[in-house]
């Protein structure tokens, strides 16, 4: 099976770019209800995820003066490349393995799909790789909820 089956293509993703400010990337992050989105350039090449926590990193620095008090720092100026995470959400090939696919989406909400030029063309959700087998095996909730009896 093609992995492009579970693809959830760029144009309906919510993602942001690497140039957004902290502000507009927040405020967009805040209307979607997402805690995690992709990061592309303005080419369109997939740099990251950027996540709420990496926010609240960012804002609140580990530092503290001699009285405990943690400093904050403005959401103004930074731009979503300053915090995102480059390694964490590694993409896979439109092309990759059922196989490679699974190994990803067991780690993570989401795994991003790039094109042999890195472009990012969408995610696939682990929603929607559970609903297909739900939906191809559609009597296994029955067999899972007997087994918890035995």
């Amino acid at each position: 099976m093609n992995i492009a089956y579970f693809l959830t293509p760029r144009q309906d993703v919510i993602s942001l770019y690497e140039d957004n400010t902290l502000r507009r990337g927040l405020e967009i992050m805040r209307s979607s209800g997402y805690s995690f989105m992709p990061v592309t350039a303005r080419d369109n090449t997939y740099a990251g995820v950027v996540g709420v926590s990496d926010f609240l990193w960012y804002l609140i620095p580990e530092d503290s003066d001699e009285y405990g008090n943690v400093p904050v720092r403005s959401i103004d100026g930074g731009f979503i490349r300053d915090i995102m995470d480059r390694k964490s959400y590694p993409p896979v090939s439109v092309t990759a393995s059922l196989e490679e696919l699974m190994d990803r989406i067991m780690e993570h909400n989401f795994v991003p799909v790039v094109d042999g030029r890195n472009s990012f063309i969408g995610i696939v959700t682990r929603h929607s790789v559970m609903e297909y087998f739900q939906k191809r095996d559609s009597g296994i909730a029955e067999r899972i909820s007997y087994a918890s009896y035995i």
